[in-house]
């Protein structure tokens, strides 16, 4: 008989929520100012994985830190092995944010109170969540028939080499079955392809001197600022246009920064890109050609401009290729634009990047890649996942999705997207405002206690 885990998961809701908001406390951005040889991803990230680790080791769980790559927390020695891969880093802090986005403050009351902060539902809410599950099963004897392994990464934010370190250099066993709530419920069948890219040229778009704008490359461009030669009618030209711009003078030269809205990389619809609107402003204010072409064959998301768009046909779930503009710099004469591109089983890249190419004139190189995910719905790991969501949510009719996000279910075998947001609550992932509902965070601890033994129980 199957125990009660949603009267046992409120034993733990207290203890998770203080857990929590320490670690949203650790600003884990990945910080190349303070990497070392111990500390591969900067002192926020290390700062993170070894709070983790100590709730590991207060819990009585094992620990391995992985050379600062990330940590695992582990129980049992017999048996299949379960796998949880979650994630510590974040994106870094961008746009307008009404509370800091590392003090973890909870606003509102009951139904409606929420946790925001960075990385709060982006992945340290559903990795605290997945901790409080296994902690549970453990302090109930319910971890006798399997093993069990919590990862939580370093660097998942920026292309995840550090569950590349964890199976391929530390060796690390693949588990039977595993998930990583990193993603939304009920469940994850199949992600779409991505390909990172970098578009460049040497370009003359004088009078502009210098451009910078965006902080990672799966996220959308929300601010670039934007030096140029003084102008006294365009702060006037820029209004008239509608742009929200800040404006500064310093002698020869003025400072325009440009703001848009964030969102996911996945999903550049959902977002302004603040670029694409600088392009196309100052290209027509000054007629400059080659920045009006860019702007043009840019502006529509899924790279229709420029033919470079694709449909999934198989899976129409995962729907339109994207094409993310989520980093841009132009210094010295160079135009540098670094690309998120996601893609369904008709995708191709390379064709892809050809026809921006031949559109705008830039040279593109090829970057990080990871090919589309695809599960049978009627495997045993998405059957036995579906009933552990429906029985602790009765939600009997929702259905496994199709996303454009990218998880570490790429980089872990037998492994699926399995939560952490709720429809509904998608969190503000990536955006000012992130937050996570405290009703979610405990929905999630006994979601994932049932989940993770009902896994044990496939192989016995």
């Amino acid at each position: 008989m199957q125990p009660n885990f949603k009267k046992l998961a409120k034993n733990y809701e207290e203890l998770g929520l203080k857990a929590l908001r320490a670690l949203i406390g650790k600003p884990s951005v990945y910080d190349p100012k303070t990497i070392t040889s111990d500390v591969p991803y900067g002192a926020g990230v290390k700062e993170a994985l070894d709070y983790v680790a100590k709730l590991g080791r207060d819990y009585g769980f094992n620990v391995d830190t992985c050379d600062g790559r990330a940590t695992e927390i582990s129980f049992g020695d017999n048996g299949p092995l379960i796998g949880v891969y979650a994630h510590a880093d974040v994106v870094p802090v961008s746009g307008k944010w009404d509370h800091k986005p590392f003090a973890a403050d909870i606003v509102g009351e009951g139904k409606d109170a929420k946790i925001i902060g960075r990385g709060s539902s982006d992945d340290k809410g559903p990795l605290i969540a997945s901790l409080m599950a296994i902690k549970l099963l453990k302090d109930n004897g319910l971890l006798n028939y399997f093993r069990v392994r919590l990862v939580a990464g370093g660097d998942e934010e920026r292309g995840s080499s550090c569950l590349e370190y964890y199976f391929h250099t530390l060796k690390k066993p693949d588990c039977d079955y595993g998930f990583t709530p990193d993603a939304e419920f009920p469940l994850i069948y199949a992600e779409k392809g991505i390909q990172r890219a970098t578009a460049s040229g040497k370009l003359d778009l004088a009078p502009i001197i210098e451009m910078d704008g965006g902080v990672v490359v799966n996220a959308v461009c929300d601010k670039l600022v934007v030096t140029i030669k003084a102008d006294k009618t365009l702060e006037e030209k820029l209004k008239a246009k509608g742009l929200k711009v800040d404006v500064s003078l310093a002698g020869p030269i003025m400072i325009l920064t440009f703001y848009g809205k964030s969102a996911h990389g996945s999903t550049p619809e959902l977002g302004v890109n603040a670029a694409l609107l600088a392009f196309k402003a100052l290209g027509e204010i000054y007629n400059i050609k080659p920045l009006l072409t860019i702007a043009n064959a840019l502006e529509e998301p899924h790279g229709k401009n420029f033919g470079g768009y694709t449909y999934s046909e198989g899976f129409k779930e995962a729907g339109d290729s994207t094409f993310n503009y989520g980093l841009i710099r132009y210094q010295g004469g160079t135009l540098s634009i670094s690309i998120d591109h996601r893609f369904g089983e008709k995708g191709k890249p390379e064709e892809s990047f050809a026809a921006l190419t031949k559109a705008t004139g830039l040279n593109v190189t090829l970057g990080g890649a990871s090919k589309m995910l695809y599960f049978d719905p009627k495997d045993a790991l998405i059957s036995t996942l579906m009933k552990s969501y429906k029985h602790m949510t009765l939600k009997l009719f929702d259905k496994p999705k199709a996303i454009g996000g990218g998880t570490y279910a790429k980089e872990a075998k037998n492994c699926v997207a399995y939560g952490g947001t709720f429809k509904g609550h998608e969190g503000n992932i990536h955006s000012p405002n992130e937050y996570f509902y405290v009703e979610d965070f405990n929905k999630q601890i006994a979601i994932y206690a049932d989940a993770i033994y009902s896994l044990g129980q496939l192989k016995k």
